[in-house]
């Protein structure tokens, strides 16, 4: 019987930091990893960007790096302010879910993120208050592809993890969960998400 569901944040309740933005009427690239891959040429730079959502980075270094060399017309607290714009864009459908689940369960927030980040995000968003507990990347260590993240989910929360169930939407995250145990739905949109929490596991929301 499923007594904790586990929510993912970014593309899940609001939208992960936008790929680019504008600045100057410039158009940027600097944040996905897979970018920071073709603008750089540097395989570490994805492990950069791992390193700054473990907690092993500061915002400010990881920004550094980024403009290192770019010969950008823009600076540090350009990309901080900027960054925080596509921080809290909701999700359609999800708010709702996780409303109508509230009290039912054992809601928890599990999420990758940058501690000045999440700060924002729990200062503009006041649906972060809907969950019972909330686990951020930055003060666990690692983050959800690590093999080491969902044993310490289980111990820092204090649940079972046949009796958890998580919702992200990266294949890879669920499958570290359902390594240990915890049972795991890929999310796509709030409808697919309804359809498998009633036909998968008889959570009927409404």
């Amino acid at each position: 019987m499923i007594k904790n569901i586990i929510f993912d944040l970014s593309e899940v309740l609001i939208s992960r930091i936008c790929w680019y933005t504008n600045i100057n009427r410039k158009e940027i690239w600097y944040t996905s990893p897979r970018i920071l891959r073709k603008k750089k040429r540097k395989k570490e730079k994805n492990e950069r960007f791992l390193d700054l959502m473990r907690g092993n980075l500061t915002e400010e270094q990881y920004w550094e790096e980024i403009l290192e060399g770019m010969n950008w017309n823009i600076t540090i607290e350009d990309l901080k302010d900027t960054s925080r714009e596509y921080l809290n864009q909701p999700v359609e459908g999800t708010r709702e879910i996780v409303k109508a689940l509230k009290g039912k369960y054992q809601l928890i927030l599990l999420t990758d993120h940058v501690k000045g980040w999440m700060e924002y995000i729990e200062e503009q968003n006041e649906d972060i208050k809907l969950f019972d507990k909330k686990i951020v990347s930055y003060e666990l260590g690692n983050v959800k592809p690590d093999k080491e993240t969902f044993p310490k989910v289980l111990d820092k929360a204090q649940i079972i993890a046949e009796e958890t169930l998580f919702i992200d939407d990266h294949e890879i995250n669920i499958e570290r969960a359902e390594e240990v145990g915890i049972h795991g739905i890929v999310f796509k949109n709030a409808k697919q998400l309804k359809e498998d929490l009633e036909e998968k596991y008889s959570i009927v929301v409404n």
